[in-house]
């Protein structure tokens, strides 16, 4: 396949319903880790931060959460400059670092003290994602698996809108827990796009959804590939049946 017709299947790929736009990726990152992204937190749960007094901080920052919702709306975005930050760039989709850690307490202490509203922690949530740079957008859609029960499906606009983009980090992050409320040709885009951008597919929650579409899917992109002599990605290969050895008799 040419890189033209290439481009418009991308293209085509990235046609997903949003209302939002996407600022550039940050370039804060951290180690890599096989941990399944989306995992869900308490705003009690211990994070790993830097210090004790950074830990006590973020007890406080919790319990204002709880009593005042609005109060995320300043917490969150200071939260890798005043509690802590994974050393150190990287791009590497689903690294776990410092500051995601911090940031999901603080979404599991908003999803406490809006439990019986559904519609403000909503509105909350999209604000956070509007309005945050790349790595508080891939904090919140890393957050949204521990939420799912309070917010139901007023947050999948913000998944198709991480899967429109190009970082891998986001798209990774959007395909948590909270992606299995995408509808299934929704899903079989997302898993898709996944090999575009070079998301390990051991990152996608619930792989075992994948059916004989997704798979047929997955064919027709190794079929481009090697049409147009370019290498075909072992995740896509591992979607695909082992091919067949014929002997011929003599």
């Amino acid at each position: 396949m040419n890189a033209s017709a290439e481009g418009d299947r991308v293209g085509h790929l990235d046609k997903l319903d949003t209302t939002l736009d996407t600022p550039p990726p940050s370039g804060s990152g951290g180690s890599t880790s096989n941990a399944p992204v989306g995992r869900a937190a308490s705003a009690s749960e211990r994070v790993e931060t830097n210090t004790v007094a950074d830990e006590r901080t973020l007890d406080a920052w919790c319990a204002e959460i709880e009593a005042e919702p609005t109060r995320i709306r300043t917490r969150f975005p200071a939260a890798a400059r005043e509690i802590g930050r994974t050393p150190g760039t990287s791009a590497e989709p689903g690294a776990e670092r410092v500051e995601d850690g911090v940031r999901l307490r603080l979404l599991a202490a908003l999803g406490g003290a809006l439990a019986g509203d559904p519609d403000a922690l909503s509105i909350e949530v999209h604000d956070l994602y509007r309005f945050g740079d790349a790595d508080e957008r891939r904090a919140v859609l890393l957050g949204l698996g521990q939420i799912e029960d309070l917010i139901g499906d007023r947050a999948l606009d913000l998944v198709h809108d991480a899967l429109r983009t190009n970082d891998p980090r986001l798209v990774a992050a959007a395909l948590g827990t909270y992606a299995s409320r995408l509808d299934d040709a929704a899903w079989r885009q997302a898993v898709l796009k996944c090999l575009f951008v070079g998301v390990p597919l051991r990152l996608v929650a619930g792989l075992e959804r994948a059916d004989d579409e997704l798979r047929r899917m997955v064919a027709d992109y190794a079929a481009e590939r090697r049409a147009a002599g370019r290498e075909v990605p072992a995740d896509a290969l591992s979607f695909l049946p082992a091919p067949t050895q014929t002997t011929r008799e003599s």
